[in-house]
């Protein structure tokens, strides 16, 4: 049996890929980890933090997945103005 957590992972994968593969990347080349990084514990940012980075250029963003916050959204306009780079296919249509 699979725990909540494992769920809500995969259900955010999911969702990501999907997203990746829409604006044009392939998602291989991007992972994903849940919780605020150690190296910004003192910072004060929230725990339910996304990192999504991309693996060959090495670029990393976080956000918030707290219910309400637009993750999805942002990550998405993140892609497709070049944060991560250039995508490695043409987006779907």
């Amino acid at each position: 049996m699979t725990s909540p957590n494992e769920t809500h992972s995969t259900h955010l994968w999911s969702t990501l890929a999907s997203t990746l593969e829409l604006a044009g990347f392939e998602p291989s080349d991007f992972e994903m980890s849940e919780g605020r990084p150690d190296e910004l514990r003192h910072v004060g940012l929230p725990d339910r933090l996304l990192t999504v980075r991309r693996r060959s250029t090495g670029h990393r963003q976080l956000y918030a997945v707290a219910p309400g916050c637009p993750w999805l959204f942002t990550a998405f306009a993140d892609l497709t103005a070049g944060r991560f780079g250039r995508p490695t296919r043409h987006a779907l249509s």
